[in-house]
């Protein structure tokens, strides 16, 4: 029968890893992403007899369960450490240290960059490079699909405004 809710478990195991990438981009750091992707998964687990594929998709209604607790978790703690992003763990291999080493500060300079943009440009961007379509994204964040991609579009073109020249400094 189409339409059929997937068991938890699948959804579960799906989604695990998306939407903690997308609460790290959010909260900053791995203890507290790791709680708040605890209780995302906790609150979807009890309303999940209440979820409907007609109303959205999976994804859709997942993200909006880590906005929201993502949300929730900055009312509680403030918005103090929003601009100290912390370096996702990069998989070990054999690399020049110093390849490494500028590798790590240029995407720490980028991550810098995007959380000085305003909220709904940095929460696009986190939204759509975990996965989501312009259409998911629209949903969650209350606009149009083409909306979505416009105000996608405007953060990028913000941050790579911000990016120094290459060649200079």
């Amino acid at each position: 029968m189409p339409g059929q809710k997937p068991p938890f478990e699948e959804l579960y195991r799906e989604f695990l890893n998306r939407i903690y990438a997308f609460v790290r981009t959010q909260v900053g750091n791995q203890a507290d992403a790791e709680d708040v992707t605890a209780q995302v998964f906790i609150k979807a687990y009890e309303a999940y007899d209440r979820f409907e594929l007609r109303a959205a998709t999976p994804a859709a209604w997942l993200f909006q369960i880590a906005r929201n607790a993502s949300l929730d978790h900055h009312r509680r703690v403030g918005r103090r450490e929003r601009l100290a992003r912390t370096v996702a763990a990069q998989p070990e291999e054999e690399v020049d240290p110093g390849r490494m080493a500028e590798e790590r500060m240029q995407y720490q300079a980028l991550m810098e960059l995007v959380g000085r943009l305003p909220d709904r440009q940095r929460e696009v961007i986190s939204l759509r490079h975990s996965g989501l379509s312009f259409l998911e994204v629209g949903s969650l964040l209350e606009c149009s699909e083409d909306a979505a991609k416009m105000l996608y579009h405007r953060a990028v073109k913000a941050v790579r405004g911000a990016l120094p020249a290459e060649g200079s400094g």
